[in-house]
């Protein structure tokens, strides 16, 4: 594990080659961005080429974290060495809607996969 707060955990899966986001509750503000920020200083430092996203305690963020996301740690992630992008999310997630939506606006410059587990 490389980051871990009562929100959000990440960890570098070296065989993967991938950093594993996994939130555990709402947050916002600073709470949801430090842990955003922090990928993007590991993503550079160990040019991993896969970002996963674990849904599961998942969250619909703040308009303002989502202008943040959109505005700030996306454009990092499309200039750095991430190569494709995977949700854990299961087929009834009251998230589907939103993450079927960032699925196709960051298919435009990622390969983006939908799973419903890490296996």
């Amino acid at each position: 594990m490389i980051y871990n707060t009562p929100y959000c955990q990440l960890q570098h899966l070296k065989a993967q080659n991938a950093i594993l986001c996994q939130w555990k509750q709402f947050c916002k503000g600073d709470d949801y961005r430090e842990p955003l920020k922090f990928a993007t200083q590991e993503i550079e430092k160990h040019q991993i080429a896969t970002w996963i996203t674990d849904t599961t305690n998942g969250f619909e963020s703040e308009k303002g974290d989502t202008k943040w996301l959109l505005d700030e740690f996306v454009p990092s992630m499309i200039s750095s060495s991430i190569e494709k992008v995977v949700f854990i999310i299961t087929h009834d997630s009251p998230l589907m809607d939103e993450i079927k939506a960032q699925e196709v606006a960051l298919s435009q410059f990622f390969d983006v996969e939908l799973v419903e587990s890490i296996e």
